[in-house]
């Protein structure tokens, strides 16, 4: 169920974003402490009536919260803008704020930080894969994440062996066809030049 206090939400916005069956609703303030909250089903909710409400509509495939946002995948349907009208009112009549988050504490995210600003990148390669992990999650924070939001989607790192990374997308991310082309390839791009390491970027569902 919805965590923390009370609190009324107005959507102060709905934008598209590049992925045409994805939604991003712009709230007149932050809906989750920190970190993210990312459902792709109504099984997810776990008795959160925010989130099985939405889902209740139909046709929808994720439903993704960070920040001052949320974003809503829908299934192709032909009755898209009834169903995009019918999210802002659920919005407005449930959303509660969520003290919790999916993602790690802010003190492994502070750890972090820290590891990728005292690092020399000469040493990457001799770093365990563990830590090489912990170093490329702190880099997309810097790079990579702020630009996947402004989009209404986020990754999250699965894991990281032998040179190559496992993510996965969140929000519009998940279902946008070029997040497993030109986005997939840009992130790669991002990571081998920052890192001077050839790294291989993979996406799981």
């Amino acid at each position: 169920m919805n965590e923390g206090v009370e609190k009324k939400f107005e959507v102060v916005d709905t934008e598209m974003t590049p992925n045409p069956n994805a939604f991003k609703y712009i709230l007149n303030a932050p809906a989750i402490g920190s970190g993210a909250r990312s459902f792709t089903s109504e099984e997810d909710a776990k008795g959160d009536h925010f989130i099985r409400s939405v889902f209740a509509l139909g046709n929808v495939q994720s439903v993704y919260l960070s920040e001052n946002f949320v974003t809503v995948s829908f299934l192709p349907t032909h009755n898209l803008e009834l169903l995009v009208e019918a999210v802002e009112d659920i919005i407005e009549e449930h959303l509660t704020f969520y003290d919790g988050q999916d993602t790690e504490p802010d003190e492994k995210k502070e750890e972090e930080t820290s590891i990728l600003e005292n690092l020399d990148k000469i040493d990457f390669p001799s770093l365990s894969d563990p830590e090489k992990g912990a170093v490329i999650d702190a880099l997309l924070d810097e790079t990579v994440r702020p630009a996947l939001a402004n989009d209404g989607g986020g990754v999250t790192v699965l894991d990281f062996e032998d040179n190559t990374l496992r993510i996965r997308y969140q929000g519009a991310c998940g279902s946008c066809p070029s997040s497993s082309t030109g986005t997939l390839r840009a992130i790669e791009n991002i990571l081998n030049s920052s890192l001077k390491q050839e790294i291989r970027v993979i996406t799981s569902s």
